[in-house]
Parts: C-alpha cells; sequence; structure tokens
C-alpha cells in the first residue's frame, strides 16, 4: 500500500529556514504604508516604539514556537503542534485561522507584483498601458501578471522546497539588503535632519492611540514570520536553533519597517517646513511619486536609487508568494492528512514528493480572490484577526505544555503570549474611546463567514472520515 507520509529529505540550512522567516514578513506594504498609514496614524514615537514593543511580542510568539517544535521535533506547522498539545478541534480552529491570513497573502503579493511591474515599466521604460479589466481600475497588464505568477509560482512548489528554499534566500537577501542601502544613502545625503523629523506626530494626534494603533496591527505587519513552522521538519539543523532563527528573522523585520520610515522621512526635499506637509503633498499621485521611500532612494542615488528600491520591492512579493506557498500548502496537506479536509489533499506526489493536490487547491483559490478587485482594502484587518488568534493557540499550547513540564521560562512566555494575543482580538472587535483600532463592519462580516465556512467544512470532514472508518 502506498505511503502517503512525506519523504523527509532535510533540505533547509539555517540561512534558507532564516530567509522563509523573514522574507515572509516583510512585503510590498513595508514600503508603501510609511506615507500612507504609519506616520499619519502613529507619527515618529508611536511607529517606533509600536514596531519594536510589538516585534518584542513577536520574538515571545517565537520563543513558544521553538519550544513546542522540540517538544514535538517530528510535527511541525500549527496545526500538529496545537493537536498534540491540546486537542485535535482546536488545531482545526487554529489553523483554519492561520489559513486565513496566509492564503489571502498569497493574492494580496501576486496584485503586488503585477502593480509594481507595470510601475517599473511605467517609470524606468515609459511604457503605458490604458488597457482596463473588465471596466475596473485593474489594468490588463496587471491581471496578466497576477495568473501568470500564481501558475509560475504554483509549479514552482510542485517541484519542491528545495527550488523554493534558493529563490527564498536570495529574495530575502537583496531585500534586505536594498533596505540597508537606502537608509545609509538618506542618511548621508540629508542636509537638514531636524527639519525632516519635526514634528513627532501629525497634527491633531493623541500620542497613546498612535501607539496603541500601531501595536495592535503588529500581527498583521509581522504575519508569516511563522512559516518556517510549518516546514521545519526539512530542516537540515537542529531544532535548538529554531527559536534563535525566528528571532533574528523578527529583528530584522522590525529593523525594516522602521528603516523605510526614516527613509522615507530623511528622503524629504527642500521646500516643505515638515513632515506632514511633504507627504500631504504626495496624497493622489500616483506610481512612484507617491511613495516617499522610492523618492528617497532616488533623491539619494538618482537611476540606480530607483532600481534599488525596485530589486527590493521585486525580492519582498516574490518571496511573499514563495513563502506563503509553501506554508499553506503544508498547512492543507498536514490537515488533508489527518481528516479534518479532504482526505485527498493530505497526499504526497510519488514522483515529486511534494502536495501537489493542495498547491493546485491553493492556487485556484487564489487565482479566484486575486480577480475580485478591491477585496483587499481590508486584508490588514482580516490578517490582524486571524494571526492574532493563531499565536494566542500558539501560546495556549506552549503554556500548558510548560505548566506539565514544570518549564519555568516557558510557562511566562506562553502566558504572556497567550493574554496579548486575546487583547489584540479584544481591540480589534471592540470599539475603544479615543481608539481606531477596530475593525470595518466588511472585515467582521468577513470573520463571521469564514467562521461559518470553517464549521461547515469540519462537520461534513469528519462525516466523511468517521463513515470511513465504519466502511473499513
Amino acid at each position: 500500500m502506498q505511503s502517503n507520509d512525506p519523504v523527509v529529505t532535510k533540505k533547509l540550512s539555517p540561512l534558507n529556514a532564516w530567509a522563509f522567516s523573514f522574507a515572509c514578513a516583510i512585503g510590498w506594504a513595508a514600503f508603501v504604508m510609511p506615507a500612507t498609514f504609519f506616520l499619519p496614524v502613529g507619527g515618529i514615537p508611536g511607529s517606533v516604539w509600536g514596531f519594536l514593543i510589538g516585534g518584542a511580542v513577536m520574538c515571545v510568539i517565537a520563543l513558544n514556537y521553538h519550544y513546542l517544535g522540540n517538544t514535538y521535533p517530528t510535527q511541525g506547522g500549527i496545526y500538529n503542534l496545537v493537536k498534540a498539545s491540546l486537542s485535535r478541534k482546536q488545531a482545526y480552529a487554529a489553523s483554519w485561522a492561520m489559513g486565513l491570513a496566509h492564503l489571502c497573502c498569497i493574492p494580496l503579493n501576486a496584485k503586488a507584483m503585477g502593480m509594481l511591474v507595470r510601475t517599473i515599466l511605467e517609470e524606468l521604460f515609459a511604457v503605458h498601458f490604458e488597457v482596463f479589466f473588465f471596466k475596473s481600475d485593474t489594468p490588463m497588464i496587471e491581471a496578466v501578471i497576477v495568473v501568470v505568477a500564481l501558475l509560475l509560482f504554483g509549479m514552482l512548489n510542485i517541484r519542491g522546497l528545495k527550488q523554493t528554499a534558493k529563490i527564498q534566500t536570495i529574495g530575502a537577501i537583496i531585500l534586505l539588503g536594498g533596505i540597508v542601502i537606502m537608509l545609509a544613502a538618506a542618511l548621508f545625503t540629508v542636509r537638514d535632519p531636524a527639519r525632516c523629523l519635526t514634528p513627532a506626530y501629525y497634527p491633531g494626534t493623541v500620542p497613546n492611540k498612535a501607539f496603541m494603533t500601531i501595536f495592535i496591527m503588529t500581527p498583521w505587519a509581522f504575519v508569516g514570520f511563522d512559516s518556517l513552522s510549518k516546514v521545519s521538519t526539512e530542516a537540515n539543523f537542529s531544532l535548538k536553533k529554531l527559536g534563535s532563527i525566528m528571532i533574528i528573522a523578527v529583528l530584522c523585520g522590525t529593523f525594516a519597517y522602521i528603516a523605510n520610515i526614516f527613509t522615507a522621512l530623511l528622503g524629504m526635499p527642500e521646500g516643505f517646513s515638515s513632515w506632514p506637509e511633504y507627504l500631504d503633498s504626495l496624497k493622489g499621485l500616483a506610481g512612484v511619486a507617491g511613495y516617499p521611500v522610492a523618492l528617497a532612494a532616488k533623491r539619494a542615488m538618482g537611476a540606480t536609487g530607483t532600481v534599488i528600491f525596485f530589486a527590493a520591492c521585486i525580492s519582498a512579493t516574490l518571496t511573499g508568494l514563495v513563502g506563503f506557498f509553501a506554508s499553506i500548502s503544508h498547512l492543507i496537506f498536514q490537515m488533508g492528512k489527518d481528516g479534518a479536509l479532504m482526505p485527498s489533499l493530505g497526499k504526497i506526489d510519488p514522483k515529486r514528493g511534494t502536495p501537489v493536490n493542495a498547491i493546485v487547491l491553493v492556487v485556484v483559490i487564489a487565482l479566484g480572490l486575486s480577480l475580485l478587485r478591491n477585496a483587499f482594502d481590508f486584508i490588514e484587518e482580516l490578517a490582524s484577526v486571524a494571526t492574532s488568534l493563531g499565536y494566542g493557540y500558539i501560546s495556549m499550547a506552549a503554556l500548558m505544555n510548560a505548566i506539565k513540564q514544570k518549564k519555568t521560562l516557558y510557562i511566562f512566555t506562553g502566558a504572556l503570549g497567550m493574554l496579548v494575543s486575546f487583547a489584540w482580538i479584544f481591540f480589534l472587535f471592540v470599539p475603544v474611546h479615543s481608539l481606531s483600532s477596530a475593525i470595518s463592519e466588511t472585515a467582521v462580516l468577513c470573520v463571521i463567514a469564514w467562521v461559518f465556512l470553517g464549521i461547515t467544512v469540519y462537520v461534513f470532514s469528519n462525516r466523511k472520515k468517521k463513515a470511513s472508518i465504519l466502511n473499513n
């Protein structure tokens, strides 16, 4: 009888593992949102402290993953770890939540890549496209790039983790290197840093509210850093290094967000008395003209800066596609193998050694979501809720194991991670006076629909599993 168990060939080096963790957490938004969200909402201190403390909490979550990964070294992934620690139902709930965040990030990265490639063609080669997709605001060239990208990266993941790990590592190095170079160039060329960093906050901003708003959205900002746990069973190094690798990745991610914020500020051109005035002047501008990080790189290094900006952004979207494809397909495979989803999703292709059925399902869903147009205005809200719940479950699992094993450190990290995660969920769902962190009605409806769909799938899958057991 053919076994459905995956053949573990230990393909991931420590550098590959870092790349999976870091590059999934940093996407296109890290280059765009300093001007559209971070600075207008959080100001300079609120954004910096929000990411520093949010990154510290992510390090706590990483320690919980590390502890569980070493407690159950043959498992890997949120489904298996929570199942071994708590129960099958809790594992399904945690995985269904985390699956939402990771699944939505695939079409989001694909659409970002489409927009980015079109912007590159228009900015560097003066090629313009006026053909639109189904009378929407999405140019046809973007829709074509999205479809090609999803099919290409789906096929790449079918070939196996060895190939994706190489791409992920190269992309992660280019991504981090580009961010460092742009910040350094902005620092060396700025003439009046005091003017660029004045004032501390956007006019009318409440400091405590600014910090809390940024801090509460950090689960979305770092979504994907845990992707490593789903492929950790293929690591060729000791799992005792798992925690340190994830923490280094989180620290790199924290640096990346803060670095881009300061790059945007230090690149402010002459003629503006403050950065709020500068950002206000960029509103409504299309393409690179509306991105202060890109403008800062161009101002400091000319055309070379523009190329470095695009290289870093392309790497961010590319590694996001690679990492999330690998992550969500492994998660679906684990759930299918256990009967929590259709058993066919838990099968490994004997020729390629990859979960082909799971990958094909991800491609189909991502293609459908990518062409919905304007469906991702609230993606960060959904991802914040989903990842907060997933991290809460991981922390709860670590806490339960640590209590049994009397591990004081992980009792602390498990309790802290669980409390902060569920506090995030509270502030996301419950409007609090003077705090604009609550998610939109559309996002609430999407969460309710996802929960209802999850319950339906779970009941259906378990009925089929029970029937199969009785027939055998």
